[in-house]
Order: C-alpha cells, then structure tokens, then sequence
C-alpha cells in the first residue's frame, strides 16, 4: 500500500492543498497502520486509541474537506457529477461505515476484544486498500477531464 500511495503523491501531488494535506494523512494513517500490524505483542491501548483517532480523522478529512471538493471540480467541468456519486459513493459510504465499526470496537477495547485484532487488522488493511482506490479514482476522473475539450461542438 505504501507503494500505490507514492505513485499517487507523484501523479496527483500539487494539484490542490487539501489534496496534498489528504495524502500526508494518508500516509500517516498508513505508516501506523503498518507499525500496529507488524507487532509481535498487542499494541497498549493509548497506541490502538490514537490510530483510532487518526482512521477518524482520516475518513472524516475525505468526507468534509476532499469530496464536496471533487464533486464541485468535476460539475465545473461540465462532468456528470451524479454518475460519478452513483457509482463510487455508495462503496466509499460501505467502506466508511467498516472503518468506523474498527474505530468504534478498537477505542475502549477489552482483552477479550484484543483477541479478535489481529483479523481486524488484516480486515482493515483490505477496506482501506478498497478506500485509497475509490478515492484515487475520484481524483484521476477530475485530472482526466483537465485534460478534455468539454466545450459545447461549433
């Protein structure tokens, strides 16, 4: 995953300043991610509560700051902005309610919850996998209408 996303920061980096703030997120997300993952022993709760805070802040970044943003890009350049939320929101909306359940599960765990980590890690790491590329799409599909004449035929 680290890999993709620095094929997206070289494509899509610069293109705007809350998109350049949304990958470092990303990356930062991604970066603990990994580090809770790879241990051996279970990660002490304030560590599991700050990756929480930082899915949260993730999820919500993409919601408030990057998609209204998107959609408003995409409608100004006379692209079906309905098509594209028909298509691709319904399975960001799906794959947030996923990160949420983590967020909500993970931030006043129990022992006995820590038990079932290690599956909701690896099932965590598919949903943001899933996530990075819907959200990728979004922002290729407005980076490929720059680059079309959508003006009305003489």
């Amino acid at each position: 995953m680290l890999g993709k996303l620095e094929q997206t920061k070289a494509r899509l980096g610069g293109i705007h300043k809350a998109l350049d703030a949304f990958l470092n997120a990303r990356q930062a997300l991604l970066v603990e991610y990994i580090r809770l993952s790879t241990h051996q022993t279970l990660p002490s709760q304030a560590d599991l509560h700050e990756f929480c805070g930082q899915l949260v802040d993730y999820v919500s970044a993409g919601h408030f700051e990057i998609y209204d943003h998107v959609l408003a890009a995409y409608e100004s350049s006379k692209g079906n902005a309905r098509v594209l939320a028909e298509r691709i929101y319904p399975r960001i909306k799906r794959n947030t309610d996923e990160a949420l359940n983590f967020h909500d599960k993970y931030t006043q765990a129990s022992d006995d919850t820590l038990l079932e980590l290690d599956q909701d890690l690896n099932r965590l790491g598919e949903v943001l996998e899933e996530r990075f590329s819907l959200e990728d799409r979004l922002v290729s599909a407005i980076d490929l209408l720059d680059h079309l004449d959508t003006s009305e035929p003489a």
